[in-house]
């Protein structure tokens, strides 16, 4: 981690003449300080007065913070006291006139413009969880990053809950007024409820302060009747049209096998069985992938209830990528035209390059 400071630089009077000027200036403050019970100064010298502090201030700064000088021989070098000096970088640092920047390297992630031209996307990006912080709240930080640089003001953003995107609200912080869509409706997974799923645009919404679509569906029902049905119904077909019109998404890439993809658990075992045998190695939002990107189509899409491809397709669409050991899903996902950016951790962008060849 490292740190930058800026602030306004004296000008270019010498040091000498910078001494005396900054012992002045002390002199001056503390004057008025001591003597404010004497009468008021009048305007041209409180200019005087703020313009020799101001001056003076900057003189410390530079002399501390690039220079190295402590806060003792600054107090020695222009005549004041310690705590004066202290007192004078704190109003600096309160005015502006010192400015610092913490440069965490964790925070910007790192593009890998080599294995985003093999994948044919517009960037890989690989994280780096901070202490602490698991691999997916990693991940959805780097995807709110690219959330932040890529919504225009005004803009439509479209959002499917899973168990790595969940952490977006605590990394995206506030938005630009932002309408939000939701992309899938909501499915309970292991220590996850289906209210968290829903929560997910809801919260987002509070940041943004735009209006919220939310779909009051499950994404996977019993049968194609009741699948449309419910898409009949004005709330689910407003929400579900909204994609139609989407600037960013936010999508997850679930591997196709147990643990690693939502969906799977709430297909029978013949129906994770026969896509398996089809060649799907990937899901986004309900919708399948075989190994070279192209849509599974099945009777079990009928009983999804979510965006559609096509809709995806004109969107710039972010995701995430959390199956570590499943570097087939992130190749499907990028040769799908589904999505244009990925993050992901070192090891599955490592895992993926060395499956490209």
């Amino acid at each position: 981690m490292g740190s930058s400071e800026s602030f306004e630089r004296p000008g270019a009077e010498s040091g000498r003449a910078m001494d005396a000027a900054a012992d002045g200036a002390g002199r001056t403050v503390d004057g008025v300080a001591d003597g404010a019970d004497g009468g008021a100064a009048d305007g041209a010298d409180r200019v005087a007065v703020g313009d020799a502090t101001d001056s003076l201030k900057v003189t410390l700064a530079t002399e501390h913070h690039l220079d190295g000088a402590s806060k003792v021989e600054l107090a020695r070098r222009h005549g004041l006291s310690r705590f004066q000096v202290a007192r004078l970088l704190d109003e600096a640092r309160d005015e502006g006139i010192v400015r610092i920047e913490i440069v965490d390297p964790a925070a910007a992630g790192r593009e890998l413009a080599p294995l985003a031209r093999q994948l044919g996307i517009s960037s890989v990006t690989v994280t780096a969880s901070r202490p602490g912080e698991s691999m997916r709240a990693a991940i959805a930080r780097q995807v709110a990053g690219l959330l932040h640089a890529h919504l225009p003001e005004s803009g439509r953003l479209g959002v499917a809950w899973s168990r790595t995107l969940m952490h977006l609200p605590e990394a995206l912080g506030t938005l630009p007024s932002t309408d939000i869509v939701q992309l899938v409706g909501p499915l309970s997974t292991a220590g996850y409820s289906t209210a968290q799923s829903s929560g997910l645009v809801h919260a987002l919404g509070r940041r943004s302060g735009g209006q919220v679509w939310a779909l009051p569906t499950p994404l996977l029902v019993d049968s194609p009747q009741v699948a449309a049905s419910l898409r009949s119904m004005e709330e689910v077909r407003t929400a579900l049209d909204a994609a139609d019109s989407l600037d960013l998404a936010a999508v997850s890439v679930g591997a196709w096998s147990a643990g690693a993809s939502t969906l799977w658990a709430r297909l029978r075992p013949d129906e994770q069985q026969r896509a398996q045998d089809a060649g799907v190695v990937a899901e986004i939002c309900g919708i399948l992938l075989t190994g070279s990107g192209a849509v599974w189509h099945s009777a079990m899409e009928d009983r999804v209830i979510g965006v559609r491809p096509d809709q995806l397709r004109r969107a710039r669409v972010i995701a995430a990528a959390p199956a570590v050991g499943r570097p087939e899903a992130v190749i499907a996902a990028a040769r799908s035209g589904l999505v244009d950016d990925i993050v992901l951790a070192p090891e599955l962008a490592d895992q993926v390059a060395a499956l490209l060849g």
